[in-house]
């Protein structure tokens, strides 16, 4: 399964927002054609300034690039909510996970989905870290022999953030 694939768990209904963490530039631009084509909105996040630069060029009318911090108290601008979360940088490299994974929690509407890109042999820490940031119904989905992608969904009044 190829990693565009994911993209049928964005909603196809009308003033949907997807939010990107990103330090892959294949998936961004893949992702930035999908937003357009199917008139999302759509904003990728980058902690590394070069990175930034890299991807400049995806900017447009739906689609907004930012450079945060990680020790931000929140990634997202004005309390927007978000349908869809797709984490596609190397998590191991974050200071904490688990207070990142929390922040996100936050800025997600209810029901929304997390999809998080990882290695089969880390799949079980990162679905329970999910777990126990209150994300439910939690699955993986092979996307070839090492790699598979952990999707996690916000529920109402499941919280405990």
């Amino acid at each position: 399964m190829e990693i565009n694939s994911l993209f049928g768990i964005i909603p196809d209904l009308p003033g949907v927002r997807v939010y990107q963490f990103s330090d892959n530039i294949d998936f961004s631009k893949e992702l930035s054609k999908e937003a357009r084509n199917r008139d999302f909105e759509l904003e990728i996040v980058v902690f590394s300034e070069d990175f930034f630069y890299k991807l400049n060029s995806l900017e447009g009318e739906n689609i907004k690039l930012r450079k945060v911090e990680f020790n931000k108290p929140k990634y997202n601008l004005r309390s927007t909510l978000y349908d869809t979360v797709f984490v596609n940088i190397d998590i191991s490299t974050l200071q904490d996970i688990e207070l990142f994974f929390r922040k996100i929690y936050r800025m997600m509407k209810n029901a929304a989905n997390i999809i998080v890109p990882v290695s089969k042999e880390c799949k079980e820490e990162i679905a329970a870290l999910l777990e126990k940031c209150n994300y439910v119904a939690i699955n993986d989905i092979d996307l070839d022999e090492k790699n598979c992608a952990i999707v996690g969904r916000k529920m109402h009044g499941w919280a405990r953030v």
